[in-house]
C-alpha cells in the first residue's frame, strides 16, 4: 500500500497514528531511509531547551517505530545530542549548506533562540558562531523549517521576562522559507514523525493560524478529556488526585488546542503530556 500524499495525514487523523504505522510501516521506513542514504538532508539545531524534544522521539518504544527512528537518527546530519563528530567535522554539514554545496531539505530547530554569545555553535576562523546566526542563515537556504517544541515555536519560558538572553521563537528568524510549528513540552513523537513523513513524501500539511499542523491541533483538549463529564456536571476536584474536573486547579484544556487526551504518551519517563504544559492555544 503506497502513501497517497494528499490523504496521508487525513488518514492518520481518522484511524490513528499506530494504525498508520502498521499500514504504511514499509513506506515510512523507505522515506526515512532516503534521508539515511543521503538523498534527503536534515539538520537539527538545539537552542534554549531541556533537550526533551530530542529525547521524546528518539526514546520511542513502539515496535512499529523502531525502523523509522533508527533511519531518522542516521539521517540527521547535525544534532548536538546525537552526533559523535566534533569540531570542524561536526560543522561540515552546516558550512556545506551555506556554501550551496549541499541542500537542506528540512531544518529542524529545537528550543528558543538566544542572542549573541549566550548560545554559540562551533567556531569559524577562531570565532564562535551564535546560534541565531546559524538559524537565520540556514533558514535562508533550507526548503522547509520545522520548529519542534513549544520553546522553539513560541519562546515561552526561555523568552519570559526578564530575559537577559533575549530568547526568541524560531519565527523571528525565518522570513521566506515555509515554517511549521510543532509545539508541546515535549512535542509528541507522532506529531514529529507524521509531519516529517508528510514533508518527505512531498506534501505540506494544512496549518492553522499559528502554523501548527491542523491534524493535531484543531480541537480543544478539553473536548476529548476523560474528565469532561465532571465539568458538565460542575463537579470540580478539590485537590489533585481527587475526583472531579481539574479546571479550578489550573487545567488549561479549554484554551489548549491539541489531541493529547486521545493520543497516548509514548513509553518514556522523560515524556510529559503536552496539554499539561502548553499554555498556547
Amino acid at each position: 500500500m503506497k502513501i497517497r500524499r494528499r490523504d496521508f495525514l487525513k488518514l492518520a487523523d481518522k484511524i490513528g497514528a499506530r494504525a498508520v504505522y502498521a499500514l504504511y510501516g514499509g513506506e515510512l521506513g523507505e522515506l526515512f531511509a532516503q534521508a539515511a542514504d543521503g538523498d534527503v538532508h536534515v539538520i537539527w539545531l538545539q537552542g534554549a531547551s531541556d533537550m526533551g524534544c530530542t529525547i521524546s522521539p528518539f526514546q520511542g518504544a513502539d515496535p512499529d517505530l523502531v525502523d523509522v527512528i533508527t533511519d531518522f537518527r542516521l539521517a540527521v546530519e547535525f544534532n548536538p545530542t546525537l552526533m559523535t563528530a566534533s569540531g570542524d567535522v561536526a560543522l561540515f554539514s552546516l558550512t556545506n549548506a551555506l556554501a550551496g554545496r549541499t541542500p537542506i531539505d528540512v531544518l529542524i530547530v529545537e528550543g528558543a533562540v538566544p542572542s549573541g554569545s549566550f548560545c554559540t555553535v562551533g567556531e569559524i576562523s577562531g570565532k564562535p558562531v551564535p546560534l541565531e546566526t546559524w538559524v537565520r542563515d540556514l533558514a535562508g537556504v533550507a526548503k522547509q523549517v520545522v520548529a519542534v517544541g513549544t520553546c522553539a515555536a513560541f519562546g515561552v519560558l526561555p523568552a519570559a521576562m526578564p530575559k537577559p538572553t533575549n530568547c526568541r521563537p524560531v519565527s523571528d528568524f525565518v522570513t521566506k522559507t515555509p515554517l511549521i510549528n510543532i509545539p508541546g513540552c515535549p512535542a509528541h513523537p507522532d506529531w514529529v514523525f507524521l509531519t516529517l513523513a508528510s514533508l518527505l513524501s512531498g506534501s505540506v500539511p494544512a496549518l492553522d493560524a499559528r502554523l501548527r499542523p491542523r491534524l493535531f491541533f484543531h480541537e480543544e483538549a478539553h473536548d476529548e478529556s476523560s474528565l469532561e463529564d465532571y465539568y458538565e456536571r460542575e463537579q470540580f476536584a478539590a485537590a489533585r488526585g481527587k475526583p472531579g474536573c481539574l479546571y479550578h486547579l489550573g487545567c488549561r484544556g479549554e484554551m489548549t488546542n491539541a489531541d493529547c487526551p486521545t493520543r497516548l504518551p509514548p513509553s518514556s519517563p522523560f515524556f510529559v503530556r503536552a496539554a499539561d504544559n502548553d499554555s498556547i492555544d
